[in-house]
């Protein structure tokens, strides 16, 4: 039995998703070898292949965004012919090489599918799953599914799921949100598909107030605060918002102080507490807060200048010295001077194509509305904010999946429908007037 393309690209997606989702839980708790590794390779070498199968008649902008993906992330392979990699700092390229395949084979999949819509919401009901889900599975049965050091497990209140610390999980959730706001509340047609969306999007926000990231709470509440004033009922939203925000500053802030301490008792809520105790009244001693200050200020006041970068996770010799830790010579906490130290100006430009290319073409695109324009600008806006809370998103090609489907969507899927939508209409509008 021959099998469609179609079928091929979505299992083939999926299998990635797993791979990546899955890898590290079955390398921990059952000994397998990583499985995501060899898939990864395979998949970027497919990702080739498919291009030159499937390279005729390719839209303008999808090409530029592929172009702008092809210059950020493949131009790092050439480390892999003149730097002495470990197997790991190979693997950080493979994985990052993924994304512009993740994109391609992506697109091919909605330019043949019936119900693009449909499509990409079946995939982002399961991807939320593999996010939100295993956390409190962790929680409910106490059992750790990835390795973690003594910090980050399970007995110290630790939640991460699938991932190998709370503030991977975290990121990859707050950027998933907008675009379950986008697909399920403002392109769903049905009651249920809305339904499901706020589903979707609770069960995410639960995922990210369980990680105790702040700055992934506090983009979660923003994106919700954005998308209800701008939704409807706009000036009633903030003038609540504006009353919340009063009367919590009516509170003593001795009370907050007490109450958070208060908390300390209890393994799961200490690591919240703690965190937000720190944020409000003890900022100097929040050393992971101090510590990044100290990457951003000694790069922002001595920046190189690079063409191909030091290598992925290889910083040393730039970082050497400038540091109270070491920790910051393999993550330097930040996407864009992660991504500059490592592989140079090639990939940096190709990093400000991609945000280019996608506020571009969204903004002067018609075929979707105002809201979804704004939801999709939120979407990049939070993806941006999101490359500062992980060590590392070399490892997470499956991050920037939110924004390459909105964009897919907007500039492709939404233009081809609303072509579809208005020959349809002018066919029934000629068949009225047909004589008989």
């Amino acid at each position: 039995m021959k099998i469609k393309r179609l079928n091929l690209y979505t299992y083939i997606l999926y299998i990635m998703l797993a791979a990546y989702m899955l890898g590290p839980a079955l390398s921990f708790k059952v000994g397998v070898p990583r499985i995501d590794n060899p898939l990864t390779l395979i998949f970027v070498l497919l990702g080739f292949v498919v291009f030159f199968l499937e390279s005729k008649h390719i839209p303008r902008k999808i090409f530029a965004m592929l172009c702008a993906l092809t210059a950020m992330c493949i131009w790092p392979a050439i480390h892999m012919g003149i730097t002495s990699l470990t197997p790991t700092q190979y693997m950080d390229i493979l994985f990052f090489m993924a994304v512009p395949a993740f994109f391609y084979l992506f697109y091919q999949v909605l330019k043949r599918a019936d119900d693009p819509l449909r499509t990409i919401q079946k995939f982002l009901v399961v991807f939320t799953l593999f996010i939100a889900v295993p956390p409190f599975a962790e929680l409910a049965t106490g059992i750790q599914f990835v390795s973690a050091s003594d910090e980050l497990a399970i007995d110290e209140g630790s939640l991460k799921g699938l991932f190998f610390n709370p503030n991977n999980l975290a990121a990859t959730a707050v950027c998933l949100a907008p675009a379950i706001l986008f697909f399920f509340q403002l392109q769903g047609r049905k009651h249920k598909e809305k339904l499901l969306g706020w589903g979707l999007f609770l069960l995410l926000g639960m995922a990210i107030f369980a990680s105790v990231s702040r700055t992934a709470i506090g983009c979660y509440l923003l994106i919700l605060l954005v998308y209800t004033a701008y939704r409807k009922n706009g000036f009633i939203t903030v003038g609540v918002a504006g009353l919340l925000a009063l009367v919590l500053s009516m509170i003593p802030s001795r009370a907050i102080a007490e109450f958070l301490l208060s908390l300390n008792g209890n393994q799961f809520l200490e690591r919240f507490s703690s965190r937000v105790y720190l944020f409000l009244y003890d900022l100097g001693s929040d050393n992971s807060v101090s510590y990044r200050q100290e990457i951003y200020n000694y790069f922002w006041n001595n920046p190189p200048l690079l063409l191909t970068g030091y290598g992925p996770k290889n910083f040393r010799e730039y970082f050497g010295g400038h540091l109270s830790d070491s920790l910051g010579f393999e993550n330097p906490h930040s996407f864009i001077i992660e991504l500059y130290l490592g592989f140079g100006m090639i990939s940096l430009l190709g990093f400000i194509a991609f945000v280019a290319c996608y506020f571009l073409y969204t903004a002067s695109n018609r075929a979707v509305t105002g809201k979804s324009r704004v939801l999709a600008w939120v979407a990049l806006g939070i993806f941006l904010l999101a490359g500062f809370i992980p060590s590392t998103i070399l490892r997470m090609p499956f991050i920037w999946l939110p924004c390459l489907l909105i964009f897919i969507y907007s500039v492709f899927v939404a233009p081809k429908l609303k072509d579809m939508a208005a020959y349809a209409y002018n066919e029934t509008l000629y068949d009225t007037k047909k004589p008989s």
